[in-house]
């Protein structure tokens, strides 16, 4: 009965003729094979001068983690309204029977978040025909894959946001649920042990009973200095703890990307009742929500 509470708009997206079905992981040679196939838009994340100036895969648009997001009035960092968030992926140029591959340039962190949090997006769009490009454009050069220098024209699409509430959870209703599921921390180990914490967050600790999968475990860095992602076949935490697929998953971080970065590798091992907390620990905080904080827990026995 509780895995229905979370997905059961799922099941109910409506059918549509697609040209290219996009798996949720694409490899450089899935995407070299499909890259004149039509009706197929792909995304990459990172910035203009990047985009132009070191070459990008033939046919992408470029944008960045910041287009789709804004700071609320409490100072959380969360996605752009619906409405927002459909003018942006037809300014792309996203049409609505578009496959849509998503991939970063690795010089920075942010732009891999910004990768994983727009596949997200774009589920919670009701847009599930997405996929992440394996590697990044670190693993589309080792592929050899043709690179272009000029910019690809852009023609406004005609995507239609059909949105899946059930994909995301607000503050208030994981303060209600979070005893009764498993809910997943995406933050660095430090962070989730209280020992430190990022500067945005107001306080050191965790939401009691949750777990952590820090993203950056899956990340690493090339001799070219590119960042890049090796996401795993079925994520350690939940084989450890015996998870099932169909099992209910919650996910937060600090402000969303790391809860969406989770979502985004779980879902492609097969777990797809998961929700991300997109307001994240800096809204849970700034409302005095339960956390509990082992290193002063810790510190205190050793006295």
């Amino acid at each position: 009965m509780r895995g229905r509470v979370f997905l059961a708009a799922w099941l109910l997206l409506p059918a549509s003729v697609l040209a290219v079905n996009v798996p949720p992981r694409v490899d450089a040679a899935w995407l070299q094979a499909h890259l004149q196939a039509g009706k197929l838009a792909i995304v990459e994340i990172s910035s203009e001068t990047s985009y132009v100036f070191e070459g990008h895969i033939p046919g992408s648009v470029v944008s960045s983690k910041s287009a789709w997001r804004e700071q609320a009035a409490d100072g959380a960092l969360v996605h752009l309204p619906v409405s927002r968030l459909q003018a942006r992926l037809r300014a792309l140029g996203v049409n609505d029977d578009d496959g849509v591959v998503i991939y970063y340039k690795g010089n920075d962190t942010d732009e891999i978040l910004g990768a994983y949090y727009l596949f997200w997006l774009l589920h919670l769009l009701g847009h599930p025909n997405v996929g992440m490009l394996d590697g990044g454009w670190q693993a589309w050069r080792d592929a050899s894959g043709p690179v272009a220098e000029e910019e690809t024209p852009r023609r406004k699409g005609d995507f239609v946001a059909r949105p899946l509430l059930a994909l995301e959870v607000g503050t208030n209703e994981l303060a209600r649920i979070r005893e009764a599921y498993l809910l997943v921390d995406g933050r660095p180990a430090a962070h989730f042990a209280g020992r430190s914490k990022f500067a945005a967050n107001p306080k050191k600790g965790r939401i009691p009973g949750s777990v952590n999968q820090p993203w950056q475990d899956y990340v690493r860095r090339s001799r070219e200095g590119r960042w890049y992602v090796v996401p795993p076949d079925v994520p350690p935490l939940l084989r450890r703890l015996g998870i099932s697929p169909d099992q209910p998953i919650l996910l937060t971080c600090l402000g969303g990307t790391g809860a969406a970065f989770n979502y985004a590798v779980f879902y492609a091992a097969g777990y797809h009742n998961l929700r991300v907390h997109d307001a994240g620990l800096r809204r849970w905080n700034l409302r005095n929500l339960p956390l509990v904080n082992p290193a002063v827990s810790s510190a205190g026995k050793g006295r």
